[in-house]
């Protein structure tokens, strides 16, 4: 999801098979970073074998970086081996996939904190205008639209807070966490609406610890809301 700059790869990407350009180095990373979102998306399901010729074709890339990828995945277990050289995608498990959420969550409820006494009237203005382009996307049923202003809806908030070390933090633990999950569940767009217009008024208010707690169990609900989606598209979490 990464929230925090506007160097990260547009939250648009295709499904295993279709090339995809990577424009930033380390391309190691960056790949990974795409097939980690694939997976928690449900886009490549449990068992699907990751080749790595195949994964070059769609990236555009040598193998070099591709091998990068899948051995930063197999060490955090997105990915397994199958003991013949083979790599397959791992069992995704439902509490991995909210844990996720509920670690960005801590992260993004202390930027909110952080933020609430620093933000000026400029900044509430940016925060409602996206709210409002927000609103809009949605009744439009413009989803990829939306997920891009959510992206920069809790980007501004994070960068707010001012802080370098939660922001490399963040861009830690966001690598676990699909920025487009808007796209794959539109359902949940009026829900995020909803609470992005609650954590503005606590903002408002000035009020750092309801700010926080609303934006930590914002992060933590979409978990549950991303792995109950994913059920009902038939993929089976552990």
């Amino acid at each position: 999801m990464s929230f925090v700059d506007g160097a990260d790869e547009d939250p648009r990407s295709g499904s295993n098979g279709v090339r995809r350009d990577i424009q930033r180095a380390p391309l190691g990373n960056q790949i990974a970073a795409a097939l980690r979102r694939d997976i928690f998306l449900g886009r490549l399901r449990p068992g699907t074998r990751l080749a790595q010729h195949e994964l070059c074709a769609e990236f555009g890339t040598s193998r070099m970086p591709v091998r990068d990828a899948l051995r930063e995945l197999l060490y955090d277990g997105t990915v397994m081996s199958d003991g013949a050289r083979t790599v397959v995608v791992a069992p995704l498990s439902r509490s991995d996939l909210i844990d996720s959420f509920q670690i960005e969550g801590l992260l993004n409820g202390l930027a909110a904190r952080l933020a609430t006494p620093r933000a000026s009237a400029e900044d509430f203005e940016i925060l409602t205008s996206l709210h409002k382009q927000m609103l809009a996307s949605n009744k439009a049923g413009k989803h990829e639209e939306m997920a891009q202003l959510n992206w920069q809806f809790h980007r501004h908030i994070n960068r707010l807070a001012g802080s370098r070390k939660l922001l490399s933090a963040l861009r830690v633990v966001s690598l676990d966490v699909p920025r487009d999950y808007l796209i794959r569940m539109p359902e949940w767009a009026s829900k995020t609406n909803t609470e992005h217009a609650q954590i503005i008024a606590a903002m408002k208010a000035r009020d750092p610890a309801k700010a926080e707690s609303l934006m930590e169990a914002h992060l933590t609900e979409s978990g549950k809301g991303l792995a109950d989606f994913l059920v009902r598209e038939g993929l089976q979490l552990d």
